[in-house]
């Protein structure tokens, strides 16, 4: 009969167009219209959920053994775990043409620290920020371009610093030109402690957050600031009058990567492929750094210039021992 002709119809049919992409990410890198352009363009339904921190990445990732989501925004620092624990599925490059045309820091994955394993890529890179140095323009003639900006006398007591151990020691690593700053050995541990509480000595104050180091900011003398926040502290400062200027400096910015990692439970490779292909527009990067203030992988953006040195974050020898050698350092006279 013709309904049952239409009933069996209708079940062929429902699945093909119930294509459904499932993404965990973080605010600002999914957002609304680029949503419904893919949606349009591949006739499928995403569903976006948005994560706070890096552990409730983990716990949904982890605790549904990568079945609930597609893909993930993940930090290529935080990746290594998911590798390790078998929760993600390798990217096909010839999927996605777009990657071909990315920024020259991003086109060789092989170069870029974190994305593959094994020679499979695990990851595809769409947006950093670097931590650097926010000078004001009044106050700092010249461009800074070294870190030793901060143990500079002629800036006592006009520093801002950040209340953070493991990137006090990676920045004082650098400056001592250690080659992996995030692996110190004991003995640079306790160079590196002395280098900051050195440093402490021209540190007016260490804030914790954007808005805080803003208000020091507003209400003080501040010359130079350790931002730990780039390009977005930036932003907040400029809206609110600021006249400054960041830097990248030579020896190297410790730099933290998002990327796009695709679960061991993704429903559909080629779908989950299709959109990070389709966010690796020049359109879409744009968009995404003048929402967010972050720098993205393929149109250039102030985060960093093309000779700028970018050291990308990587878990450190041990937080915990970093965390007590920075009490020490704050706790000195």
């Amino acid at each position: 009969s013709a309904a049952a002709a239409i009933a069996a119809f209708a079940m062929v049919s429902a699945p093909a167009l119930a294509k459904e992409l499932r993404i965990l990410a973080w605010e600002g890198y999914a957002d609304p219209d680029w949503v419904k352009d893919f949606e349009s363009t591949c006739a499928c339904t995403v569903k976006v959920v948005f994560i706070g921190t890096d552990d409730e990445i983990w716990a949904k990732i982890k605790g549904s053994e990568g079945k609930d989501f597609d893909l993930f925004a993940v930090n290529t620092a935080q990746l290594q775990r998911y590798i390790d624990a078998g929760l993600t599925t390798p990217y096909d490059l010839a999927k996605m043409p777009n990657q071909k045309d990315v920024l020259p820091r991003f086109q060789d994955l092989s170069k870029v620290t974190g994305v593959m394993r094994d020679g499979k890529v695990m990851a595809i890179p769409y947006a950093f920020d670097s931590i650097g140095i926010i000078y004001d323009t009044d106050k700092v003639k010249e461009a800074p371009t070294s870190w030793n900006v901060l143990w500079d006398p002629q800036y006592a007591g006009k520093v801002l610093g950040y209340d953070n151990g493991e990137h006090n020691f990676t920045i004082a690593a650098l400056t001592m030109g250690i080659e992996d700053p995030f692996r110190l050995t004991d003995d640079q541990l306790k160079q590196a402690e002395a280098k900051l509480i050195k440093m402490k000595q021209n540190v007016l104050s260490f804030y914790t957050t954007a808005d805080e180091a803003l208000q020091l900011y507003q209400h003080n003398d501040i010359a130079i600031i350790l931002a730990n926040f780039g390009q977005q502290q930036v932003k907040t400062m400029q809206a609110a009058g600021a006249h400054i200027a960041y830097v990248n400096p030579s020896e190297g910015s410790p730099a933290w990567l998002d990327t796009w990692a695709m679960t061991s439970g993704v429903q559909d490779k080629d779908l989950a492929e299709s959109w990070v292909n389709f966010v690796l527009q020049k359109k879409i990067g744009q968009q995404l750094s003048e929402r967010t203030g972050f720098g993205n992988t393929v149109a250039p953006f102030d985060s960093a210039k093309p000779n700028d040195k970018l050291v990308w974050l990587k878990d450190v020898e041990d937080p915990t021992k970093r965390a007590d050698l920075w009490n020490e350092v704050k706790a000195s006279p």
